[in-house]
């Protein structure tokens, strides 16, 4: 779940973060294509100018936050991927020791979602309220457009919701860790108390 949990938050800060939105002025083209892509919709000279440049805008605007996310989620993915292959080798029943340090980790990296969310919403808030854009929405609304409005959409909800989710992952997987431990703790006690018994 920690992996699955960490790839759903770096898909859902890829997909912003790859998709930079710019407007296609194929009706300037004229004939067929203005009236195929747009026609009295489109912009032309000027307004297409800076439309496009506010567009370039407000991607390198709206990169950090999704940047950030891309890349705590793929260093947390990691950890657990890692924490994984352990498992799988049973490292944590040869050192269980591991298991306690863990359990911390998992503490810390599920109280340090909260303000990873934190960041991420305020950040993104910060590029919506901006003056690039609120022109750009303003200009794309003239037109008649949609989809272009300073406000959170699917992605950036879908993200806020799986980090909330980590949050319980990792704090669940931080008990489970405990519990492993005592558990392989009791069953080291019995094997020796049966080899004493021998």
């Amino acid at each position: 779940m920690e992996v699955f949990v960490n790839l759903l938050l770096v898909i859902c800060a890829g997909v912003p973060y790859s998709n930079n939105g710019g407007y296609r002025d194929l009706a300037s083209l004229g004939g067929i294509y203005y009236y195929h892509f747009g026609g009295a919709n489109a912009f032309t000279g000027a307004d297409a100018d800076r439309v496009k440049e506010l567009d370039v805008l407000f991607h390198q605007l709206k990169k950090p936050p999704y940047v950030f996310t891309m890349a705590c989620g793929g260093v947390i993915m990691f950890y657990a991927c890692v924490m994984l292959g352990l498992g799988i080798f049973r490292v944590p029943y040869r050192f269980p020791p591991v298991l306690l340090g863990e359990a911390l980790l998992n503490v810390l990296i599920g109280l340090g979602y909260i303000p990873a969310l934190a960041f991420y919403f305020i950040k993104l808030q910060q590029t919506y309220n901006d003056p690039i854009c609120t022109e750009r929405e303003q200009m794309y609304k003239s037109k008649g457009h949609k989809g272009f409005e300073c406000q959170f959409h699917g992605a950036d909800i879908a993200g806020g919701l799986f980090a909330v989710f980590g949050v319980f992952v990792f704090i669940f997987g931080a008990v489970l860790a405990v519990k492993a431990f005592r558990a392989v703790r009791e069953l080291k006690k019995q094997r020796t108390n049966e080899d004493n018994n021998l």
